[in-house]
């Protein structure tokens, strides 16, 4: 455009000069050199101009992934043979812009197999299905950015539907699953229920009971799997057991999850559900609570809080923590959306 600018002023320095140089004669080669280097200037900008996002598999044994357009550049990675992604843009030189670890990167196009009929990407639809850590809702509450939202930022390359609730149970998820879900028509839906259904009321019962958790688990996944859709299930973050004045029990009797030894291995066990129906329905998994803890020899209420995943409420994400949850989901999308 810029160059086309510069064509424009000279045109016009051209066509302001006509008067002091031979009348017709000047003001024909002008306007023919205009025309010229007009049209000269969309042959060059259209055979570098982008594509639309399309579907590719890499058809060698290893490609270099690199982090600008061109052979010098340093190597941020690699993709197999068979491995797909998408092609955002076409770069000079036979370079295609691609994602590569939530990343921009670029390999060299002949390499590529451009797929038949690929859907763009952001044309399919993805429901992200939950509670309050779905939703966001302690975002406008801590004044947190709402680009940092894990839904969010899944969402930039996208289409992503929020239909997480805060406060939600998954027996509340179930009676909107057709509205909120289904209804959508989604290639892929991220569930992630169980910090709500575990609570206890003061007679010390589960707002959902285990074996109802586990029931709802299952209907939505087999519902979803009879559709076609690619089902995501994840399970929710380690509590923050905290005292009577903050964290957790600042809001839930500490005695009630005594005989659990604590609300936090009381709501992993809600966990181990996820865990255990993602397995035998062969869906993918997101483990939040492993991917926080993984690392910890032994996990307490202080190695939690200096993580600053989790915020004062000891069961809602920060920034940071949504960060960790889309870096795994995004890929889980990834490999959903290539199946």
């Amino acid at each position: 455009m810029q160059h086309l600018i510069h064509r424009l002023l000279f045109f016009g320095k051209c066509m302001g000069g006509v008067r002091m140089k031979r009348g017709l004669l000047w003001k024909s080669i002008c306007i023919w050199l205009f025309v010229f280097l007009f049209l000269f200037n969309i042959n060059i900008d259209s055979s570098f101009a982008e594509t639309k996002p399309q579907k590719a598999t890499v058809n060698v044994s290893s490609l270099n992934v690199r982090e600008k357009p061109h052979a010098k550049a340093k190597i941020i990675g690699s993709l197999k043979k068979g491995a797909a992604t998408y092609i955002y843009a076409a770069k000079p030189g036979g370079w295609a812009e691609i994602r590569y670890k939530n990343k921009i990167g670029y390999v060299a196009a002949r390499y590529l197999k451009i797929a038949k009929d690929s859907p763009v990407p952001g044309s399919e639809i993805i429901v992200a299905f939950g509670d309050s850590n779905t939703q966001g809702t302690n975002w406008r509450d801590n004044g947190y950015d709402e680009k940092d939202k894990w839904v969010n930022k899944l969402g930039q390359y996208r289409t992503v539907i929020n239909a997480g609730v805060g406060g939600h149970t998954s027996e509340q998820g179930k009676a909107r699953f057709q509205k909120d879900v289904l209804n959508k028509k989604p290639k892929v839906v991220i569930i992630m229920f169980g910090t709500n259904d575990a609570v206890l009321n003061a007679n010390g019962q589960p707002k959902v009971t285990k074996a109802q958790f586990e029931k709802n688990v299952r209907y939505f996944t087999d519902t979803l799997k009879a559709r076609q859709s690619r089902v995501i299930l994840m399970t929710t973050i380690p509590v923050i057991q905290g005292n009577n004045t903050n964290y957790y029990y600042s809001r839930n009797n500490q005695n009630l999850y005594s005989r659990y030894n604590g609300a936090r291995l009381w709501h992993d066990s809600y966990n181990a559900i996820v865990r255990k129906v993602a397995k035998e329905k062969k869906v993918l998994l997101v483990d939040n609570y492993k991917n926080i803890t993984g690392s910890m020899k032994g996990i307490t209420d202080r190695k939690l809080i200096n993580t600053r995943f989790i915020d004062q409420s000891g069961t809602h994400f920060t920034p940071q923590g949504a960060d960790v949850v889309y870096r795994s989901v995004s890929a889980a999308v990834n490999t959903a959306l290539s199946k």
